[in-house]
Parts: C-alpha cells; sequence; structure tokens
C-alpha cells in the first residue's frame, strides 16, 4: 500500500466513476465510494476478496488465468480501447461495464497491483438502443417514402388522365404517359418548355400574365368545359379538356410546383351533342305523335259520330221491317262503332297524361274511392272500400288513375260479386298504394302483356274495353315519378301496387 501516495488514494476515493485496486494475488485492496455504490457491497465486504466475486460466475474461473497472464506482462489498457464487459452486482444482477486497467509498481519497478477503473455504461447501452431503434424507424420511414414515391410516380406515369407539374418559373418539368399521348411530344420535348407549348397561339400571351398570376397565390381549383378550354396538339389540333390545379409546398410551405390534371373531354363532348340530338328528336317526334293521337281521334269521332246517328235512323225506321239477323249485325255496328269511340276516347286521354301539370290538392282518400264507385254505377253485388288517410297529391291524374283500376276490377270480374279495396301507406319518401279485388287474376306471363297499349286479356266481344286502361295508368304514374307493378299468380285475386312520390313541399304538412 505505500506505493500509492495518500493524495491519490484520496483523489480514488471520490472520483465520480468506479475504482478498485488490485493486488498481484488478485484481492481487492481498495474500493473507491463509487464502486461501493456500483456493485452494492459496503468496502469491508470488498477489500481483501478476490476481484472475481465482482465477475459473473460463469466466467470467473478463466479470469483467474488472464488476471496473471496480465500481471506477468502489464500494461495499461487505455478506456478508450472500449472493451465491454459485464459485471455481477451483489444481488446477482449482471451489470454492463466499460474497464480501464493501469498496473502500478514498487520502487524497484516490478508490478505490484492494478488500478481498475469501471464505468457503468447501462445509460449509454440504453441510449444506443434507443438511438438504433430511432435510426432503425427513421430507416424504415425513408424506405416506406421511397416506396411512396415510387408508388405515386407509378399512379401518375400511368394515370387514364393526363398529368404534369409545372415549376413557378412556368417551365414544364414532369409529364405522364397520357400527357404524352394526348399532346402528341416526345419527353425531351416538352420538359424543361414554356406551358404555354400547350395552349393554342392565340391565347399564349395572354397565358403568361395568368400564370403569373397564380404562382403569386397559388390554390386548387377546378376548370370545367363550361369555360371552353382547349390545349393544343403538336400538330396544331385543338383540344377540348378540362384541368384541375394543385400547389406542392416543401415543408417550409414554399411553393415547389404546380400538378395539373387534364382531362381529354373530346368524345364526351361528342356524346352529349350526339345524345342531345337524339333528345331533341324524340321530343319533336313524341310531340308528333301527341298531335297525331289528338287529331286523329278528333278527326275520326266525327264520321263514328255520323254512323252511330245513321244507326239511330235506320232502327227508328225499319226496326220493325229488319229480320233478326239484320237486327243482330245493326247492333253488333253499333257495339263496334261504341267500342271505337272509347277507343279514341281512351287515346285522348293518353296523349294528355303527361301534356299538364296539375297543383297539389290535399284530398282524404275513403270519400275519393266512394265517389268513384259510385260513377261506376255501384254494380250490383260489389263493394268497394278504403282505409282513411290524408292525401297531398295532384288529384285529377290521381283520380283517373284510380278510376281507372276500380273499373278494370269491376268490368273484368269472373263473378256476379266480388269486393276492391284500396289502401295507402307513407313509406320514406312515397305514398304506397294498393288496389286489390278478387277476379281471376292475371297470369305473372301475361302481367307485361296486361300494361302495354291496346291489350285486353279476354275477347273485345265478352268484355267491352279498348285495352288502354292500365297503359294509361302506367303513363300517368311514371310521369309523376312513380312506378306500378301487378301482383297475382293467375289464380284469384289482383293487386296493383303504385309508388307516388309524396310532394317535398308537403311532406310535413
Amino acid at each position: 500500500m505505500g506505493v500509492l501516495d495518500s493524495n491519490v488514494i484520496k483523489l480514488m476515493e471520490h472520483s465520480p466513476n468506479a475504482i478498485l485496486t488490485v493486488d498481484r494475488q488478485g484481492q481487492i485492496l481498495i474500493a473507491n465510494i463509487r464502486a461501493c455504490q456500483l456493485f452494492g457491497y459496503e468496502a469491508s465486504q470488498l477489500v481483501g476478496q478476490p476481484v472475481e466475486m465482482l465477475i459473473p460466475a460463469a466466467i470467473a474461473r478463466h479470469h483467474v488465468k488472464l488476471r496473471s497472464d496480465y500481471v506477468i506482462d502489464a500494461t495499461p489498457r487505455a478506456m478508450g480501447s472500449g472493451r465491454e464487459l459485464q459485471a455481477q452486482h451483489a444481488s446477482g444482477e449482471l451489470i454492463d461495464v466499460e474497464v480501464s486497467l493501469n498496473p502500478y509498481a514498487d520502487d524497484e519497478g516490478q508490478t505490484v497491483g492494478v488500478i481498475a477503473t469501471v464505468i457503468d455504461i447501462r445509460p449509454r447501452l440504453e441510449q444506443e438502443a434507443r438511438l438504433k431503434h430511432q435510426v432503425e424507424s427513421l430507416e424504415e420511414e425513408r424506405k416506406a417514402l421511397l416506396a411512396a414515391e415510387r408508388n405515386m410516380a407509378s399512379i401518375i406515369e400511368y394515370s387514364p388522365n393526363a398529368v404534369l407539374t409545372m415549376l413557378p418559373n412556368g417551365c414544364i418539368d414532369m409529364v405522364n404517359a397520357c400527357a404524352l399521348k394526348l399532346f402528341g411530344y416526345s419527353r425531351e420535348e416538352m420538359c424543361g418548355q414554356p406551358i404555354e407549348l400547350l395552349l393554342p397561339d392565340s391565347l399564349r400571351h395572354h397565358h403568361v400574365g395568368l400564370r403569373n398570376g397564380y404562382i403569386a397565390e397559388p390554390f386548387e381549383c377546378y376548370l370545367d368545359a363550361g369555360r371552353s378550354l382547349k390545349g393544343r396538339h403538336k400538330d396544331g389540333s385543338l383540344i377540348d379538356i378540362e384541368i384541375a390545379l394543385a400547389p406542392l409546398r416543401d415543408a417550409s410551405g414554399k411553393l415547389t410546383s404546380v400538378i395539373a390534371t387534364l382531362i381529354d373531354i373530346r368524345q364526351r363532348l361528342a356524346s352529349e351533342r350526339t345524345l342531345a340530338r337524339q333528345i331533341e328528336d324524340l321530343t319533336r317526334i313524341n310531340e308528333e305523335l301527341d298531335r297525331f293521337a289528338y287529331v286523329a281521334s278528333h278527326d275520326l269521332k266525327s264520321p263514328l259520330n255520323a254512323i252511330q246517328k245513321i244507326i239511330g235512323w235506320v232502327r227508328e225506321d225499319c226496326d220493325e221491317l229488319l229480320p233478326e239477323t239484320s237486327r243482330n249485325h245493326l247492333n253488333m255496328l253499333d257495339q263496334r262503332a261504341g267500342r271505337l269511340m272509347r277507343l279514341l276516347d281512351d287515346l285522348l286521354a293518353y296523349s294528355r297524361a303527361s301534356r299538364q301539370e296539375y297543383e297539389l290538392e290535399k284530398i282524404d282518400l275513403c270519400p275519393l274511392v266512394e265517389e268513384i264507385f259510385t260513377l261506376q254505377g255501384e254494380p250490383k253485388g260489389f263493394t268497394c272500400d278504403s282505409e282513411p288517410c290524408q292525401l297531398w297529391i295532384q288529384r285529377t291524374p290521381f283520380e283517373t288513375v284510380l278510376t281507372n283500376l276500380i273499373s278494370n276490377a269491376i268490368k273484368h270480374h269472373d263473378l256476379e260479386e266480388g269486393k276492391i279495396h284500396v289502401s295507402c301507406e307513407t313509406q320514406g319518401e312515397d305514398y304506397l298504394f294498393c288496389i286489390e279485388d278478387d277476379g281471376p287474376g292475371i297470369p305473372p306471363a301475361l302481367h307485361h302483356k296486361a300494361l302495354a297499349m291496346f291489350q285486353t286479356l279476354q275477347p273485345r266481344d265478352r268484355v267491352e274495353g279498348s285495352g288502354m286502361g292500365l297503359a294509361l295508368v302506367k303513363k300517368i304514374v311514371e310521369h309523376h315519378k312513380g312506378d306500378m307493378r301487378i301482383d297475382s299468380d293467375g289464380t284469384r285475386g289482383t293487386r296493383i301496387l303504385i309508388r307516388w312520390p309524396r310532394p317535398t313541399a308537403k311532406k310535413n304538412a
């Protein structure tokens, strides 16, 4: 112990690092305060004990030889060499440490012991682990960003719309494949050129000012076809386009470029023009058909009225003189004329079904159904009722619908007695009407035919009708944005189901 100056021992005692002195035999001579704290022992428990008590049991025996070999040819082992080891706490816990060894000698130069400086590197290792994790996370983020950039580049490159970016100086920076195809240039011909390259000659000079104004105050915007935007192909032809613009900024918010998405709308505009012509032609044809039906029904009624009058005169003058066969023929002629007159009336009603608009009225369903049934003559053996319901609806067309359906239910019934029931319920935005009878029913295969014009499911000599009733109902309902369908299995009974939109303004009335 005499070889170490007392001042040195005092400095060692209060060092912020753990310091041990060990003799040639490996016994601990000095353990400073920090060493005691680090290993969890009192100084008296360490002094005189072999240093291997502070080394993990698994390597303690091997350490004896290493220590003996070191003393024979002892040299300082600088702390900077970064030798990372593990020591053992009194509790058995292993401690990550870094050790620096310095031999000390007696007056004759013989090594008598070693001063070991032990540094607890657990905080450093934890920090390094955190840093490593952060570095790995940053690397993963970097890879993810690179992958996202590649994916975004692929999305842009293979987008079905033309996409390009423009630098703040107005030059094209990037173009995708669709843009090259749209304008007919190569990538080398477009990149680096002013954006005005893609504009008609007459607009290029004016566009420079517009472009500079946008760069000064960029914002997201969509320029649609209503502004008659046109691009210019390499061959000089003009292209109808729509454009969406969005500024791209760096992390500091500085504008780096503007991305433009251009949509070629030539085909759409051509389709719209074709559709407009078709709608115009269809409207004209429908108007002509309506006029024809209107004029034809009026023009044909005059001779029909004359025929019916002549039939009446013949009956008055010759009824007693005509044989039975001739009277039957005369009756048949009268029936045919009456049927044609009803057909003309129904045809006229059908042509008018979508011509007029009617005001909304508040009506009670029960009185309306009762009134319609009364107008049918309240046929003996038949009943017609409905559930109480107040409606805001266009009365005239709705009354026409109910009249035709109730009349049909009576006219086509196969028995002397029958029941008709009308119900209504509100479902969301619509009225749902059901007109139900207990007649012969309509086979499912004939549902479509029953709704067509001039179609009857029974011979006209058996049941008088023009075949226009359900067709007229369907046209009125569809004109008011509703729909109708037949619900019947063809054995017994028919339900006509009608969806009629509720008027928006009166929904809460």
